[in-house]
């Protein structure tokens, strides 16, 4: 395939035209071909269905028509410059049904009148790439197919749909096929949290009196198990026949058996073994990253892109925890170089999907090079997370950890009162895997000291542990993200956008805390979505379309038909969507369902409401050309509804804590007023309220008040940090300024009217211009959400 370099330069005018996705690809890609081939970039995605209800033609069996965005225009004028010159074109999108759908994209606006073809690799290393050109092939249609159906699903649902959560719930709210069944999971954590009974119960340690510190816990008082926190449920009920030791009884029982000996009664050996960790999919490598290297998402998603357009490892958006056979091969070699022969099993794992509806379109993630321990050139951020990816690869070709646990059982009896107490330790024979990598949550084994039956041991110390049963954590990103893939709701590559547009718009932190806290808002929308649209916000929703966008692909089923049941027809798995819409806009009535009934005012017995904010009715086309402009529209905040008054309540705020002592605190709260509260760099700093919400008003600067600071009580020293805002973080390399800036909808990166999300405070502060320019480089999300 190779040519000299003179016969390239005589035939630069007709050189194939290679065109891949993300610019940063471009120069490996190069490299790898050399002067023979022209490797251009389609910068993502470029064209794009209108973001309004009409993108979608629902009269017109549902056609989608794309048109290019602007950059686009400019990206596609490009190419058929190259295009004009070229001997044949060469699409080599990601090899997913995206990568597919921008390949079809590029063929639609280029119209190449020359030979094209479609080729696709893993990673992007000579040995990959030059074997996708040994085998190209032409655009997979059903591929397309199937990306326009989701593409026109996902429209329906947030164009056809956020317009009801303005009519119902509050305007400029949004609903999405993924979003929407996401944010169902942090509100019900929420929920479950606020209903939690709290029960305080105790255990008691013994301290044996020997070389090594070994500790036996109580299991049994007259055979009768001691309750632990697995025994009691999340209303503070326990299971029989486990019992509740409360503080007084652990106290009679330490006296009591004060100075007695513990009988070894039993000790039993059993076989420890823990298999290695399956290689990384987009999930557990998200999940593994939060955990151990406190990144939030969109920045483990930039270095994970970082590294894959570096060639460093393989494409990162995968549902698959598969390796192909060279690279099993290659780890193994790898594992054998380290640890010897001994240290790899005799037939290699094998990785199979664990959910029906797993893709599998790409392997693991994993190094395109073993021999790469530690690449140059990366930052410390990067190299981390390339070296979780190396490490975990390589260990899961290695043996399982296995050796021996030992359980011993003491018993003790005083004043007619029998316990039995119990230790356990692990011994590892064989390291194993452990040798490369263990999980975050691993239990470092420990050996326990070698016991006879029927020996006694003095006891130390006897130790009261009171405890108190926990209700169960919010969701962080990385738990979210486990969450999402348990219940198969979106894909790999929705995971962080999902996440992102949640914080944007229903979602808050603690500063410092990666917990999600739902708004008021988020609660809002959801009640209403589980009362009106029950078939959306079922977690098995998503995988249902899944199976369908499959069968598309398989050529079991079509787009037209897939998209007309979900929407109009309805059928045994879906509700009609205009049919739902239609029974929600006739029958819910906002005033009769408030966010959550407060209780009555205890002096005027008048009824305390919570609501979202106020919505407006959805008019008519004839209501609409009557009455032009946007009217008196208002995307308001929540607010408690007292005695025809409104008072205004902080959309991030913890759900528990809106009670009727805080509502009663709120409704004899004196208004807050604009107020001063300090000076910077000469200017006065100044709370104001607007038709948006709070903001910080300085000088010609106004900076949006993040959600979790109250407007009555912030100080000057609050905030200072929003001070920096708008901050500019350079120029691109067109010229063009790119800020960050503090927002109604959040912290944003902005250039030239372009504007994205950054998802949270922290984030806007730390930000590069790299990483803000590669979040200008996605598509822009609108309110119609996945």
């Amino acid at each position: 395939m190779a040519t000299s370099k003179r016969k390239s330069k005589e035939t630069s005018a007709t050189r194939p035209l290679v065109i891949v996705e993300s610019p940063n690809k471009v120069k490996t890609i190069s490299k790898i071909l050399g002067e023979d081939f022209v490797v251009r970039a389609s910068v993502g995605h470029f064209a794009d269905i209108p973001a309004t209800k009409k993108g979608v033609e629902i009269e017109n069996d549902f056609a989608l028509s794309y048109a290019l965005t602007k950059k686009g225009v400019d990206v596609i004028d490009g190419l058929r410059k190259d295009l004009a010159n070229a001997s044949e074109l060469i699409l080599a999108t990601d090899a997913d049904r995206e990568g597919e759908m921008i390949a079809y994209l590029l063929d639609f606006f280029l119209k190449p009148t020359i030979p094209v073809s479609r080729i696709e690799f893993r990673s992007i290393t000579k040995k990959e790439v030059l074997a996708a050109l040994d085998n190209r092939r032409q655009i997979n249609m059903e591929l397309v197919e199937a990306a326009r159906a989701r593409r026109a699903l996902d429209h329906l649902v947030g164009f056809q749909v956020s317009p009801v959560l303005w009519s119902k719930v509050r305007q400029n709210l949004s609903a999405g096929r993924v979003q929407s069944p996401a944010l169902r999971l942090i509100v019900e954590r929420e929920m479950d949290r606020i209903k939690f009974v709290e029960v305080e119960y105790c255990g008691v340690d013994a301290r044996l009196e020997m070389t090594g510190e070994v500790t036996a816990g109580l299991r049994t008082i007259n055979t009768v198990p001691v309750a632990t926190s697995k025994d009691i449920d999340e209303a503070g009920v326990v299971a029989a026949p486990a019992e509740l030791l409360l503080v007084p009884a652990a106290q009679e029982l330490v006296a009591r058996l004060s100075g007695a000996p513990l009988t070894v009664a039993d000790s039993k050996n059993s076989k420890y073994t823990r298999k290695p960790y399956w290689p990384y999919t987009t999930s557990t490598l998200l999940q593994d990253v939060l955990s151990r290297l406190h990144l939030n998402s969109n920045a483990a998603s930039s270095i994970l892109n970082q590294l894959y357009e570096k060639g460093l490892i393989s494409y990162p958006r995968t549902d698959s925890a598969q390796l192909a056979p060279w690279t099993t091969e290659a780890a193994r070699e790898q594992v054998i170089a380290m640890f010897g022969l001994n240290a790899v099993p005799e037939t290699a794992p094998r990785f199979p999907s664990k959910k029906r509806s797993a893709q599998e379109a790409h392997e693991a993630i994993r190094p395109s090079d073993f021999g790469k321990r530690k690449p140059a050139g990366l930052t410390a951020q990067q190299l981390a997370v390339y070296e979780l990816i190396w490490r975990r690869t390589v260990a899961s070709q290695m043996l399982p950890a296995s050796g021996t646990t030992v359980t011993v059982t003491f018993t003790a009896s005083a004043e007619k009162n029998d316990y039995v107490f119990t230790a356990a330790g692990t011994t590892i024979t064989e390291p194993g895997f452990r040798r490369l990598y263990s999980a975050v949550d691993d239990d470092e084994p420990t050996p326990l000291a070698t016991f006879t039956v029927g020996d006694t041991v003095q006891v130390r110390e006897l130790v009261i542990n009171e405890h108190i049963t926990k209700p169960p954590a919010r969701f962080t990103e990385s738990s979210l993200i486990k969450a999402l893939e348990a219940e198969e709701i979106g894909r790999p590559s929705t995971y962080v956008p999902i996440i992102s547009s949640l914080r944007n718009e229903y979602v808050w932190s603690k500063q410092g805390d990666q917990a999600l806290i739902p708004t008021v808002s988020a609660v809002a929308v959801c009640n209403f979505l589980n009362s009106e649209f029950k078939n959306l916000m079922n977690y098995k929703f998503t995988r249902q379309m899944e199976d369908r966008l499959d069968a598309v692909v398989e050529g079991a089923d079509t787009y037209l038909n897939v998209v007309r049941n979900f929407y109009e027809v309805g059928d045994a798995t879906w509700c009609s969507l205009k049919a739902t819409i239609d029974a929600a806009l006739d029958t819910y009535k906002p005033e009769d369902h408030p966010v959550k009934h407060i209780g009555l005012h205890p002096e005027t017995g008048e009824s305390i409401d919570l609501r979202a904010g106020k919505s407006f009715a959805v008019r008519t086309k004839q209501q609409k050309s009557a009455k032009k402009g946007r009217g008196a529209r208002s995307s308001g905040s929540p607010y408690f509804k007292y005695a025809g008054r409104n008072f205004s309540v902080p959309d991030a705020m913890e759900f528990g804590d809106i009670t009727l002592d805080f509502a009663l605190a709120l409704i004899n709260t004196p208004r807050v007023e604009n107020r001063v509260i300090g000076e910077f760099n000469g200017e006065q700093v100044e709370v104001r309220t607007g038709p948006y919400g709070p903001y910080i008003a300085r000088g010609k600067v106004n900076v949006s008040l993040p959600k979790e600071l109250d407007p009555a009580t912030v100080t000057m020293e609050e905030v200072l940090p929003l001070m920096q805002f708008p901050r500019s973080l350079g120029t691109d390399v067109d010229g063009e300024e790119v800020l960050v800036k503090l927002g109604q909808y959040g912290p944003h990166v902005s250039k030239a009217g372009e504007n994205r999300s950054v998802g949270s405070l922290e984030i806007a502060q730390s930000i590069t211009l790299a990483e803000a320019l590669e979040l200008l480089s996605r598509p822009k999300k609108r309110r119609g959400k996945r």
